[in-house]
């Protein structure tokens, strides 16, 4: 009769808590949680930005853009919102390939000048979601934006702040 050695189960049973435990407990975190608060956390993966027009004027063309290589590259374009209405972008941060990254908002106002905006900031570079949310309340008669934002940068949660060129 062959005798086995039942002193080795143990050691077994503990090594194998321990591989799920360093290995695939982490991995599940890091793919499938997503850190974001819960607010964002019905946002898609990268960076969108939202605009709710909550005037009663229709906006101009808003266009977004990141500087990651000390050049603007651009987002996207929300073409111009009518009162009540809402537009939405949503890009990649895979070419964000350094930290210290701003998202930018632009516009032209009457006279024909641009203005811009910084609306977010990264730390880090790809961060895996970003969001801004932009509630417009005005434009006023020279076509300056009176607007609300807030979000999440890949880090932390800001805003509500108010922001105006008056």
């Amino acid at each position: 009769m062959k005798k086995t050695n039942t002193s080795l189960i143990p050691f077994i049973s503990f090594g194998l808590i321990l591989a799920i435990l360093l290995i695939i407990l982490p991995i599940y975190l890091l793919f499938f949680l997503d850190g974001s608060p819960d607010e964002y956390k019905k946002y898609d993966k990268g960076i969108t930005i939202e605009v709710n027009n909550l005037s009663n004027q229709s906006l101009p063309d808003l266009t977004f853009s990141h500087n990651g290589n000390r050049d603007f590259v651009e987002l996207g374009t929300i073409k111009s919102l009518g009162p009540g209405e809402t537009g939405k972008i949503t890009s990649s941060t895979k070419e964000l390939k350094t930290n210290d990254v701003s998202v930018y908002l632009h516009y032209y106002i009457e006279d024909g000048e641009k203005k811009e905006d910084s609306i977010l900031y990264f730390y880090t570079r790809q961060p895996t979601k970003a969001v801004a949310i932009i509630n417009i309340y005005e434009v006023n008669s020279q076509g300056y934006l009176k607007y609300e934002l807030s979000g999440y940068n890949g880090w932390s949660q800001f805003g509500p702040e108010e922001r105006s060129e008056e």
